[in-house]
Parts: C-alpha cells; structure tokens; sequence
C-alpha cells in the first residue's frame, strides 16, 4: 500500500488542486491509502514514512499560514526530497521552498530549500495565462492565474516553455525539478490535465501505470494541446 499525504486541502485548494490526489487514488484504489492533514495537525511525513506528499495552491494569506506550519519540518522535508519521496507542489506553493517573498517592504522567511525567491505585484492586475512545455519527452499543459513571479536561475526546473512564460514573463525555465520533487506554478488539478504524467508518478510510486478512465481523459487532453495549437497558429495569445 502507497501512502500519499494531501497536505492542508482545508487551505490549499482554491482551484480544486485537491482532485490530483483524488483521481491518482482512483487510479489504483486497492494500492493508493489518501492522507489528509489538517494545518493544525502534525504532517504524517514527520513520524512515519509516505510515498509521495501533495501540496496545492492557495491564497497569499494563507501562505503564511502554511509557512508557519511547514516550517519546523523544513529538515524533515530535505530529508525525505534526498531520499526520493515523491512531492507534487502546484501554484502558488512553490514560492514556499524558496528562500523568500517580497511584498513590497515585507520579506517573509519562506523554507529556504531552493536558490530562488518570488516577489508579489498585488496592485497589478492579475497575470492570467495558459502554457505548453516539455518534460523530457512529455508535452505538458498548464494554466495560471498570480499576483506574484519567481526569480533564480531555476538551472533545476521542470517543465522547458514552447508557448507562454516560465517562472516569471523573461524566462522559459518552468517550476522545480530534484530527485522526485516535482513543483510549477500552474494551477487546478494538474494530473487530469497531464495524464502522461500521471503515468510517471504512477510508475514511480512502483504501480501499474493504467489510468481511470484512460481513453477518455487522453481525449481531452489531445483535444486541449491541439485547441491551444490552433490558437496560436491563428496568431492568438495563451
């Protein structure tokens, strides 16, 4: 039995990020058990062993609060990153394994794990776009929706842009790639919307690779990569 914890869908869920765990489960039901901790809970990656931690987007308040509960486990994570437990972070999560966040004359300590800080532009208007990009051999899709944009050298990311930005609109580089630590600041349930990735995760949390409802979430996902191909051949924006 695999175990995947959910951290914080209490919080962390505004664009139904929690879906990604719930339809990996579905995937494999006999073999997948679903954690669900709550902010106020210790996470069961601190005392016991996990397969695979899941953490989604959530407001730029809530942020600190998730900071606040994450934070006296930032070794415990480092840990578990060098051994090889799979993480999936989405949106705006991704800011807190950084070193910091800047808004305005605020600095607020994030986890410190990766060389990169973010810096929130909330009297702007919200950048709202979608992306295609490429993960080895995989085409990836994702959409976003931020007040705030990544800066580093990310020579470690995770997805390399065809269309649309990277961390921040001046570069391609997309989210964090070490070891099994997956992050990306695209939003909503990024699984249903890449299943060749989810085969990934599937296959390396050592389990049959076969997808619920395969035939018919490949569809949608042929039918989206080809709408947005169209759209910018037709010279349209993501």
């Amino acid at each position: 039995m695999k175990n995947v914890e959910l951290l914080f869908p209490e919080l962390c869920n505004i664009y139904g990020e929690s879906y990604s765990v719930t339809y990996l489960q579905r995937c494999n039901p006999e073999n997948i058990n679903v954690i669900e901790t709550n902010h106020k809970s210790v996470p069961a990656f601190v005392s016991q062993d996990v397969d695979m931690i899941y953490l989604g987007c959530m407001t730029e308040r809530k942020q600190e609060m998730v900071l606040k509960a994450l934070r006296p486990y930032k070794e415990r994570i480092q840990e578990l990153i060098d051994k090889n437990v799979i993480f999936l972070i989405t949106g705006n999560a991704i800011e807190l394994f950084g070193k910091e966040i800047r808004d305005e004359d605020r600095r607020i300590e994030c986890l410190g794990l990766f060389d990169f800080y973010s810096v929130r532009y909330m009297k702007r208007e919200r950048h709202n776009s979608q992306f295609i990009g490429h993960y080895g051999d995989l085409t990836m899709l994702g959409h976003r929706s931020q007040f705030s944009f990544a800066y580093g050298d990310f020579d470690n990311n995770f997805i390399d842009i065809e269309r649309g930005i990277g961390m921040n609109p001046d570069t391609q580089k997309e989210g964090i790639h070490v070891n099994n630590f997956f992050a990306t600041y695209s939003l909503g349930p990024f699984l249903i919307l890449n299943p060749y990735f989810t085969k990934e995760i599937l296959g390396r949390l050592g389990l049959d690779q076969k997808l619920c409802f395969e035939k018919e979430i490949i569809e949608a996902y042929d039918y989206r990569l080809a709408e947005l191909r169209r759209t910018i051949n037709a010279g349209g924006r993501l």
